[in-house]
């Protein structure tokens, strides 16, 4: 996977301009990082995220995994008293790595792609064949095949998929994106 020239002075543009309010009101208190359920495998903290922003330091951003390990919950967003959407700052970073195709671990991309793809085909999340996808893309075949079964007995996730209407119009969007 070859590494293609990133404009981070774009990115940081865009981040400044698009995302309201402005990431430079952020004061650096960390309660969206206090709030995150995912901190602990981050490299870099949501504050963090933004500091390294502030100061021109796209390329830590971008090399990190922390972009992809976000879950997008909002909890974030919601705790900054600044108002600043943490989460699409992040979405944002995930979507402009994306589309440069520079990203450092394989497997979180091909996370990034079928995940995409499972949406584009149901119109939304489809557990079982996320996982089932995941599994043979990264040749761990029975990874949490031990789990598998009490999770069906519990029935916290469906082994049938769910179709969303709409879902060819989401589809062609999402196919025109990534």
């Amino acid at each position: 996977m070859a590494d293609t020239k990133i404009d981070y002075n774009q990115i940081k543009d865009d981040l400044e301009h698009y995302i309201e309010p402005n990431i430079n009101y952020c004061c650096q208190c960390g309660k969206c990082s206090s709030g995150c359920p995912a901190v602990e495998s981050f490299e870099y903290k949501p504050h963090q995220i933004i500091s390294l922003i502030q100061s021109g330091q796209m390329d830590k951003i971008v090399n990190s995994k922390t972009i992809w390990l976000c879950l997008e919950c909002d909890i974030c967003t919601t705790r900054c008293p600044e108002h600043i959407s943490i989460a699409a700052i992040m979405n944002h970073l995930r979507v402009a790595t994306w589309q440069e195709r520079t990203r450092k671990d394989k497997n979180i991309a091909k996370f990034y792609k079928l995940f995409n793809k499972v949406v584009q085909i149901f119109g939304r999340s489809y557990e079982p064949g996320l996982i089932m996808g995941l599994n043979v893309g990264t040749g761990r075949i029975f990874n949490d095949a031990d789990i598998a079964l009490d999770i069906l007995k519990k029935r916290k996730i469906s082994m049938l998929p769910e179709f969303v209407k709409g879902r060819k119009k989401m589809g062609k969007t999402i196919k025109k994106y990534l």
